[in-house]
């Protein structure tokens, strides 16, 4: 978390290169939603990627990040039609002072509930939520080819090679590659749960609303991998070094024959988790 809130990281490549959200998710948490729509609050929310699309659910959304750079960028996309509509704070996730007890529709939390406290963050969202309201969040991770050349060099410079981008990662990532499944909303502060998964290759007796898959060139692939925290890092650590991004799509040029305007096709892991917050 801590190579998002740097002043160096560039917040508006995170929202230009990182997936978006189908507007079938936003409509998905709308209809398992039972409670009032006057407040969502949008928690980790970078650039506002999810807290823009709530404004056509809720009278008033709220988005918060710890990081001054992702509100900053989030501010910048507010348009004249978002007046008092939306506004954004600096606020960690698990600290929410500025909120009264049950005060809070929905919470969502989209690619950032690993980075968590996960106990206080439950106990906080149990504090601010009104009983019967929504707690979503989900995440994604590790996309694939379906190119096994491809996504065994990519696997080695984002996990297995030593002198690549593995040790960069903080501990949240492999919260995160699991699925949350570490992440359990407590039963005696929430009730019907939902967990949605969705795995390239792998049968699923429920279609996921949270699918993500893009066709994009080989050049902005590489603009995305850019957008890691990992990245970020490792580049902070190796100022004078070969730039390792570079390194990787050379390589995915020289042994799968593509080049800079290949089209390729990628597809997250992802996790969509509903809870709503116990009446009594």
């Amino acid at each position: 978390m801590s190579a998002y809130s740097d002043t160096t990281f560039r917040a508006n490549d995170y929202n230009s290169f990182r997936p978006t959200y189908s507007n079938d998710v936003f409509k998905f948490i709308n209809q398992y939603h039972t409670g009032g729509h006057d407040l969502a609050v949008d928690l980790g929310c970078g650039p506002g990627q999810a807290s823009y699309p709530l404004t056509e659910y809720f009278k008033k959304v709220i988005g918060t990040d710890l990081s001054q750079t992702m509100i900053n960028a989030a501010n910048g996309k507010r348009t004249d039609e978002y007046k008092g509509k939306i506004e954004f704070r600096q606020s960690p996730g698990e600290s929410l002072s500025f909120l009264e007890d049950n005060s809070v529709d929905l919470f969502t939390a989209a690619q950032c509930v690993h980075w968590f406290d996960h106990d206080n963050f439950f106990k906080e969202i149990n504090r601010v939520l009104k009983p019967g309201g929504t707690l979503a969040y989900w995440g994604y991770v590790d996309p694939v080819f379906n190119v096994p050349e491809a996504d065994k060099i990519v696997d080695d410079y984002t996990y297995e090679d030593p002198t690549k981008l593995g040790p960069y990662w903080e501990p949240g990532r492999f919260i995160l590659r699991k699925l949350l499944k570490d992440v359990q909303p407590p039963q005696e502060l929430f009730d019907d749960i939902k967990v949605y998964e969705d795995k390239p290759g792998v049968p699923s007796s429920q279609q996921s609303p949270l699918q993500i898959k893009r066709e994009i060139p080989l050049e902005f692939y590489q603009k995305y991998v850019q957008t890691w925290s990992s990245y970020h890092s490792w580049k902070k650590a190796n100022p004078d070094a070969p730039d390792v991004s570079d390194q990787l799509i050379e390589e995915l040029k020289a042994k799968v024959k593509w080049n800079n305007n290949t089209k390729v096709n990628i597809q997250w892991l992802t996790v969509l988790k509903l809870a709503r917050k116990r009446l009594k």
